[in-house]
């Protein structure tokens, strides 16, 4: 499909990373390692002990790996059509936020990058910045290391590795559905949140701490209170400001929106503070993959929201990988993923509204580089970029954020949500909505992690429609309107909306008023079998999901559990993705193992 903008590329330079101070806390607690090697000897009396020598393999992939860490640069948000808010370019390492999302962090991507066919692994490289998410590589506890030590002294034993994400990943027949973790019945609807007023007591009335628009004035460096220090701004929109600091209590990093101090925007942050409430109610261990609430505090009349310091958002990622499409196989985890947080708010009675690749954040940054040549389609033939490489994630574990615009199924709904890319055909009809417009939107972002463009590249309504009667080869009638008006009680104005669209039974475009631009884009677009041809059962599969989702009736429409037992997750997948998984999980692994000698060594030398 044709893009309206080009995006602009961007070289990182490499870092190194402290490999120890990665592991400084154990190996991951998904790896278990039983040594086959002999049980280490003491050393002769007057001897030295022998040091475990390098260890070399074969590549999963085309290339060696040197673990190293790419910068942490500024990355500017080009898609201007998405109106996410920049950060204030007065920090270096601040990042793009939406208006109303919960904030996240970079750190700094971590990258294998590819060139022989022989993989040499140094124990001192290093590897993924450690995420603070409640879950992931980096939370094992300091005992794990005397017990994989014990394991190698009593003798030699069979090698096995395992971990969760990656068995999820690679297994691609496991049931999906089973992932799902439903609340209790009936479930808890969280009450208002009590959001404790923090006393300033050092604070200097002749200090100024807000700007003119009631933004908290944030100084890097700084306590915001005496719990949480500040390292530095993250980002800003339209509700707040995010920032990056240190909790003295957890004695962890964290992320804090400081919301504004204007009356509309602290009434907006208490809904969603009684939206992460219930999530946390719900889903204790979060095991379906929603942002958690960690603490909560109204500061200089500046209500404060504390969550875990997580990756980039996903969006942030295409961007920087120059919006190279993901593989097969990360797109099936990212779908299992996505669609078991929504299926877990659909239970609870709650709607997204708000669904994107921006409000999806990543566990870890880490990345192999890979070549890879894009298809670029011509006018006539279709070639491909040489010499180009992408990057592929090593772990595709993700977290949904941002419920700022979450609403209650049996509360108020505001006529207009989603942002535009997005949002479902109802919305746009003004038909009315519910849980099945953030399937559409899921839709959306599926075929985007497809292709590595946003799908419906548009600002006006009725080039929108146009658009997906392109996508979905199927038109749009008043018969649909008609019928949803009538289940939803709202006949009376149907005449109004079928005006406003369509000319007789059809949408009305392209009319008088229709630019020659817009006709030539919407007549560039592709159905779905263009753009994801059925040529292989993946294809197949993943096609005919997204059939199923992309119906401009809502009640017709799949629903998110539904989408969950699909036969598309039963589909067998190989490709970058899983080699990279493989990569990652060996060199946890030999990292793991060769703690497990040094510690065994450390207690035999205590002897």
């Amino acid at each position: 499909m044709a893009s309206r903008s080009q995006p602009a590329s961007r070289k990182n330079p490499k870092r190194p990373v402290d490999w120890d101070e990665y592991f400084k806390n154990g190996p991951p607690k998904e790896i278990i390692v039983i040594d086959d090697s002999p049980p280490p000897q003491p050393a002769p009396s007057g001897g030295s002990r022998q040091q475990p020598s390098t260890v070399s393999r074969t590549a999963h992939m085309t290339g060696h790996y040197n673990l190293a860490n790419g910068s942490g640069g500024q990355i500017l948000h080009t898609d201007k059509k998405r109106k996410t808010t920049q950060y204030d370019p007065g920090y270096p390492d601040h990042h793009s936020y939406s208006s109303t999302q919960t904030p996240h962090a970079y750190g700094s991507p971590t990258t294998l990058s590819t060139h022989s066919s022989t993989v040499s692994i140094n124990g001192n490289s290093s590897t993924a910045a450690t995420s603070l998410g409640s879950t992931g590589i980096g939370t094992a506890g300091p005992s794990y290391a005397p017990q994989a030590a014990a394991a190698a002294t009593v003798g030699p034993k069979r090698k096995r590795v395992t971990r969760a994400s990656h068995a999820a990943a690679a297994n691609t027949n496991l049931d999906a559905f089973a992932s799902y973790h439903p609340p209790p019945k009936p479930p808890i609807k969280a009450k208002d949140v009590y959001v404790m007023q923090v006393q300033d007591n050092d604070r200097n009335l002749g200090v100024r701490v807000d700007d003119d628009d009631g933004h908290y004035i944030i100084t890097p460096d700084t306590d915001l209170t005496t719990r949480y220090h500040i390292t530095k701004l993250l980002g800003q929109g339209t509700f707040g400001k995010v920032v990056e600091a240190y909790d003295r209590v957890k004695r962890t990093k964290c992320a804090i929106k400081v919301i504004r101090s204007v009356q509309k925007y602290r009434d907006a942050s208490r809904i969603e503070l009684r939206v992460l409430s219930t999530l946390a109610c719900n889903d204790k261990d979060n095991k379906n993959k929603c942002i958690h609430l960690r603490d909560c505090f109204d500061y200089r009349n500046h209500i404060c929201i504390v969550t875990d310091l997580l990756g980039m958002s996903v969006f942030d990622f295409l961007k920087a990988n120059t919006f190279a499409p993901f593989p097969n196989s990360h797109i099936q985890s990212f779908a299992r993923q996505l669609l078991t947080s929504v299926a877990f708010l659909h239970d609870l009675n709650l709607i997204h509204t708000d669904l994107k690749p921006e409000n999806i954040l990543l566990v870890h940054n880490s990345f192999i580089n890979y070549a890879y040549n894009r298809p670029i389609p011509s006018s006539s033939t279709t070639t491909q970029r040489q010499g180009r490489s992408r990057r592929v994630l090593l772990d595709t574990d993700i977290r949904l954020i941002d419920f700022g615009s979450a609403t209650f199924d049996d509360e108020y709904h505001s006529s207009v949500v989603s942002t535009r890319h997005y949002r479902a055909p109802e919305i746009i009809l003004g038909l009315g909505w519910s849980f099945p417009c953030d399937l559409w939107s899921i839709g959306c972002i599926l075929v985007e992690f497809y292709t590595g463009d946003a799908l419906f590249q548009t600002h006006d309504n009725l080039e929108h429609l146009a658009m997906m009667q392109a996508v979905c080869a199927q038109k749009i009638d008043t018969r649909l309107v008609r019928s949803v008006l009538g289940r939803n009680g709202n006949s009376n104005h149907s005449s109004t909306l079928i005006g406003k669209y369509f000319k007789g039974a059809r949408l009305d475009y392209p009319n008088t008023e229709t630019t020659r631009a817009s006709k030539k884009y919407v007549n560039a677009m592709k159905s779905l079998p263009d753009i994801i041809p059925p040529n292989t059962r993946f294809n197949k599969q993943f096609l005919d999901l997204l059939k199923r989702i992309f119906v401009y009736d809502p009640s017709k429409r799949i629903t998110a559990k539904e989408a969950l037992k699909h036969d598309w997750f039963k589909e067998p997948c190989s490709d970058e993705g899983t080699e990279a998984a493989k990569a990652r999980d060996d060199k946890l692994a030999e990292k793991a193992a060769a703690q497990a000698h040094a510690q065994a060594q450390r207690e035999l030398d205590g002897y």
